[in-house]
């Protein structure tokens, strides 16, 4: 009995909602328009469509391609011809990158110029201390000064560059000069440097410190006026360690003190914070800011490296071959990830390659001759 009554439940249930479906249908169909029946597209497409027809619904016509004067019909083969040159529709070298607005670089050649200018106050401070160590005669003591004050102009880095005068009044080489290391031209911080390292009485190096003293001070001045441009910058981030590779580690612009660890480790910081400072314009710029984070990183680790296990700033000639490898190495790859910015940072569209002349029918005639004769 109870079977019996589910089933009858069941029945029920199912006719209910059969006879529910029917009046649904039944309902529609009253209420739907006939074949005559006018049914307003206020909103739609097909409602503002001058001209439809069945092959354009829309009623709309294109005859060029969107943001160009290509015409439409020659997309395909004239896009693609472009593409293979690598041009735009305006005759432009296309890149994968977008070029950056110039402006974009006001605000880290702003920050590098604080940064400078503070390097350069601490550079003077430093030559201060090195002249009372000349003046007391503590040949050790100038000799920490004086690479102290090195350091210190060295990590201007970006900007020394762009005063010529005075750097060459300041960290110049007596390449050049008349007599060479004797000529009285000669000053600065290498001239410092050969009389603390070649026996000098110390006292006599103070009218070459005075004066190193007054071109910091000049330096100080000019730097809020100096100009860098995009490029420029972009660029002096490379320039940096690639002078540190040429000028310091081979020795070069250090014979007397050899303190090419020491230089190369200031550069480093300068470049740095170039690269800091342009972080924010890298951001999203394919893998150049990892990649040059990634090589900085290993450069700068080996720097530390080196001066833990000597306890301070060796000279080149202290160094093992291990290390002189290991340096040079790490260097060579922060400066294949450090080419990488201007690229990355360009600011204009680079002008297209112009096409190589056509030869004439007659050019073209005896180029064929000379190719067949014996």
């Amino acid at each position: 009995m109870i079977a019996a009554l589910a089933r009858s439940r069941a029945a029920r249930r199912v006719l209910g909602l059969t006879l529910l479906a029917a009046i649904l249908l039944l309902v529609g169909a009253a209420l739907a328009p006939g074949p005559g029946a006018h049914r307003p597209s206020h909103f739609g497409v097909l409602s503002v469509a001058a001209h439809t027809s069945p092959a354009n619904p829309l009623g709309v016509r294109v005859s060029k391609v969107y943001g160009s004067n290509v015409p439409a019909r020659r997309y395909g083969t004239e896009i693609g011809d472009l593409e293979d040159q690598g041009e735009n529709t305006r005759g432009e070298m296309t890149a994968d990158l977008s070029p950056l607005p110039a402006r974009a670089f006001v605000g880290p050649v702003a920050a590098y110029k604080r940064y400078a200018e503070h390097w350069t106050t601490i550079a003077e401070r430093e030559a201060n201390g090195l002249r009372d160590a000349l003046a007391s005669g503590d040949r050790a003591g100038a000799r920490s000064a004086w690479q102290a004050t090195w350091s210190s102009y060295l990590h201007l880095g970006a900007v020394y560059g762009l005063f010529e005068a005075l750097n060459q009044e300041i960290d110049g080489m007596p390449n050049g000069l008349l007599a060479g290391a004797a000529d009285p031209h000669f000053n600065g911080l290498h001239r410092l440097e050969m009389g603390l390292w070649s026996g000098v009485a110390p006292r006599s190096l103070l009218p070459v410190a005075d004066a190193l003293l007054r071109s910091l001070q000049s330096l100080r001045r000019a730097l809020p006026s100096v100009q860098i441009t995009p490029l420029e910058y972009a660029t002096r981030a490379h320039e940096i360690l690639e002078d540190a590779q040429r000028d310091l580690l081979s020795g070069t612009h250090v014979p007397w003190s050899g303190q090419g660890v020491l230089g190369t480790a200031a550069g480093l910081d300068a470049t740095e914070e170039v690269f800091h400072t342009l972080q924010p314009l890298l951001s999203g710029r394919e893998n150049t800011e990892a990649e040059v984070r990634s090589e900085l990183g290993l450069l700068s680790s080996t720097i530390a490296q080196i001066h833990r296990k000597h306890r301070g700033w060796p000279a080149l000639t202290q160094l093992s071959m291990h290390e002189h490898e290991l340096l040079n190495g790490t260097l060579a790859g922060a400066l294949t990830a450090l080419e990488l910015l201007p690229g990355t940072l360009e600011t204009k569209t680079p002008a297209p390659i112009p096409p190589l002349p056509t030869p004439s029918p007659a050019e073209r005639a005896a180029e064929l001759a000379a190719e067949d004769a014996p």
